[in-house]
């Protein structure tokens, strides 16, 4: 599953927030002149006197803020990952350790004759919309199909289409609270 999510975390050293890679939920934060960090997911949430706050930010996607409990050092999101970049050649590692896939030769004709591949699709849950709006798209692009947040089909238990049992145990986008944090 893939976000709405802010993370809080701590190990009693340091506190911190991670925002996943689509940053659809908001997360905030102001410092204030004497070192406190606040952060909350909607501007309101804690009344604060403006004339105190020095620095305030959001979490974009992927992005991260941490502080430091013992000192009440303050790293933002470049802060962090260009100390966790430094520690390690990991440039040179890649460098040294890439292997180049090359392109292969593929047979020119079908290995399936149409009724196999057809109930080969269907016993995997695969309909024509599925081949049209995936495979064919991600063949033709070499990329993964990229979809909208959007899904106004049925859930499972309601469809007139057969579906592959997953379809009957995932949660829905809609179906997620988003409640301040």
């Amino acid at each position: 599953w893939d976000g709405p999510a802010l993370l809080v975390f701590s190990d009693g050293k340091s506190i911190g927030a991670s925002l996943d890679r689509n940053g659809l939920r908001p997360a905030r934060y102001s410092i204030t002149q004497d070192g406190t960090v606040y952060m909350m997911s909607e501007t309101g949430v804690v009344d604060l006197d403006e004339a105190q706050i020095v620095q305030k930010g959001r979490l974009g996607p992927g992005q991260m803020i941490n502080v430091d409990l013992a000192t009440g050092e303050f790293k933002d999101n470049i802060a962090i990952k260009s100390e966790i970049a430094s520690r390690h050649p990991y440039g040179e590692w890649i460098a040294n350790a890439r292997k180049d896939v090359q392109k292969m030769s593929f047979a020119e004709e079908r290995i399936y004759d149409d009724s196999t591949t057809t109930f080969a699709q269907g016993s995997f849950g695969w309909g024509l919309e599925d081949i049209g709006m995936q495979i064919q798209d991600m063949a033709g692009s070499a990329k993964e199909t990229t979809y909208s947040m959007g899904d106004d089909a049925p859930i499972a238990v309601l469809s007139t289409r057969p579906h592959t049992p997953y379809n009957y145990f995932k949660q829905r986008f809609a179906q997620v609270t988003n409640p301040p944090i």
